[in-house]
């Protein structure tokens, strides 16, 4: 799962002898500091531990800094603990600061959403669409980000995945542009298909086709048509349509042999004039094997 985290941790040390200030931002600068990038645990958690022995009573100015940055110490530290509390800390030090800025909307939203804390659905909309009024387009995370936060709070409620379809551009049997596709295949990718209840097979027919249909558009790797059949064999049901689409993803990688496995079900599972009709396609699509 992609994090970002903006705001600088900071490494402080020798906190006893440093030299006083009421101002937390001229603080801030008399030390070191450490991105989130920077994959060391113990680092994160002495950021933190040393931030929450300051004393925060000596200072009357900046003290948004203070947490801001004890906000990024808490989530920094959830990367490698992965508890809840850790990332609630990192909400409550937001919530802290008097003067939010767009990444303190944006952050706050990103922790509330990993929390799966849907009952703040109002709220974490709210500070997105903040965060989005204040930053520059081409400041902006990849949409595919912010649509994952959004969706999973407009569409909490519904657990039947054929409903939720309902709600999302689709894909269809005639030309659809790169981009188009491509938002598709990540929207499904990056949903969280567990609070689907009923209808999933749904879910993997469309990732199937998504992985499919980005063959020419993405990248002719045929990883694609491997991912795409896999997506197609994690139903519980399979029907005519989706033994039709495996079969001739199967002769198209030259696997010959679940090639023929799967026109077989296929033609058990399809009534015979409907079969007869397609004689003359599977007969193209058999050729890849052919010699």
């Amino acid at each position: 799962m992609k994090f970002y985290l903006i705001i600088l941790c900071f490494a402080l040390s020798n906190l006893v002898s440093a030299q006083m200030t009421s101002d937390y931002g001229v603080y801030q600068k008399q030390h070191q500091t450490l991105g989130c990038q920077i994959v060391d645990s113990m680092i994160f958690s002495t950021v933190l531990h040393e931030l929450l022995a300051l004393d925060t009573n000596q200072f009357d100015a900046n003290l948004d800094l203070y947490h801001r940055d004890l906000s990024q110490a808490y989530a920094c530290t959830w990367i490698f603990s992965k508890d809840s509390a850790d990332l609630q800390n990192a909400v409550l030090q937001i919530r802290h600061i008097k003067n939010l800025s767009n990444l303190d909307h944006y952050n706050i939203a990103h922790y509330l959403n990993c929390l799966n804390a849907l009952n703040e659905c109002e709220e974490i909309i709210t500070h997105v669409d903040l965060y989005l009024s204040m930053t520059p387009t081409e400041e902006q995370f990849p949409n595919d980000e912010i649509h994952k936060i959004k969706n999973k709070c407009l569409y909490r409620h519904i657990t039947d995945y054929k409903e939720y379809r309902k709600t999302q551009v689709k894909l269809t049997c005639t030309p659809q542009d790169s981009a188009t596709l491509i938002n598709i295949l990540y929207d499904l990718l990056l949903l969280d298909t567990t609070q689907f209840t009923t209808n999933l097979d749904w879910y993997y027919q469309d990732l199937g086709m998504a992985y499919y249909k980005s063959f020419n558009v993405l990248s002719k790797d045929s990883i694609l048509y491997e991912k795409s059949i896999a997506a197609y064999l994690k139903q519980k049901e399979l029907n005519s349509n989706d033994y039709w689409n495996i079969m001739h993803l199967y002769f198209i990688l030259h696997d010959c042999e679940n090639g023929e496995k799967y026109l077989a079900l296929y033609k058990k599972n399809t009534p015979r004039e409907f079969y007869k009709n397609n004689k003359e396609q599977i007969s193209r699509i058999r050729k890849r094997c052919e010699g």
